[in-house]
């Protein structure tokens, strides 16, 4: 199910990215390494709250669902779904929090780069 969420976030997000003005696909590129350091001191954050990470894997499973045959109209089969199974995983506390705090040393140096992208976007692509 996270593959088919990701493939079709992805392509709502192509689709709409479609719509947004070079100004804005600009701005979205320029913030977008901050948006990752972002996310991955949230993930930090919450092990140490925690105090266990959380690995997470999608798991194929089996099941009975409903198909359509042109000769035969509606049958059952066998369909393949997936899940994602989190499974808690040990953790060195003080390692995690170096660890939150180089991350949160990156956001300040990728803020200032965003800043600065982001101006040069408003020059690249002044709004009408």
């Amino acid at each position: 199910m996270r593959k088919l969420l990701s493939s079709t976030t992805f392509a709502a997000l192509f689709v709409l990215s479609a719509c947004s003005t070079p100004l804005e696909t600009c701005i979205s590129n320029a913030s977008a390494d901050r948006d990752t350091i972002v996310q991955k001191i949230a993930i930090a954050q919450g092990n140490i709250d925690r105090g266990y990470a959380i690995h997470r894997q999608s798991v194929p499973y089996t099941y009975t669902g409903e198909c359509i045959g042109a000769n035969v109209g509606r049958y059952a089969c066998e369909k393949t779904g997936t899940r994602i199974d989190e499974t808690p995983v040990t953790i060195d506390i003080n390692e995690e929090r170096q660890k939150l705090a180089a991350l949160e040393r990156q956001l300040i140096i990728a803020n200032q780069r965003v800043n600065a992208d982001m101006a040069q976007c408003r020059v690249l692509y002044p709004e009408q």
